[in-house]
């Protein structure tokens, strides 16, 4: 285990614990989603695809939850793109999502995420 700091001094429950590190924590729910909580960006978006493509080929997964996003570049909302051409080949889902994101994602129109 990584050692952090800030916020993520006390890392969650490892049962649910899908990726850590001094920038990111992604947590998996027991309906099939995962939440994503700090900042992605290229320093750590293939890492976390990694992690996620994981998640994803397991059925009922598919939906981010990202209300504690707090950054994201287009590097990491590319890495996340990525995961929609797994297998299942569907769309990821995006929850919570904030204003900011919203609007990028409504410039890029990428058919791999859709907005709930």
């Amino acid at each position: 285990m990584m050692t952090v700091n800030g916020s993520f001094e006390s890392p969650p429950d490892n049962k649910t614990l899908l990726y850590l590190d001094k920038q990111l924590v992604v947590r998996a729910s027991g309906n099939g989603s995962v939440q994503l909580i700090g900042q992605i960006d290229l320093t750590n978006g293939d890492a976390i695809a990694d992690a996620l493509h994981k998640e994803w080929v397991r059925p009922g997964t598919g939906t981010v939850d990202v209300s504690e996003l707090q950054f994201i570049d287009l590097y990491g909302l590319r890495a996340l793109a990525l995961l929609s051409d797994t297998p299942l080949g569907r769309p990821i889902r995006v929850h919570n999502i904030r204003p900011g994101l919203r609007r990028l994602l409504g410039m890029l129109d990428w058919p791999a995420f859709t907005i709930g």
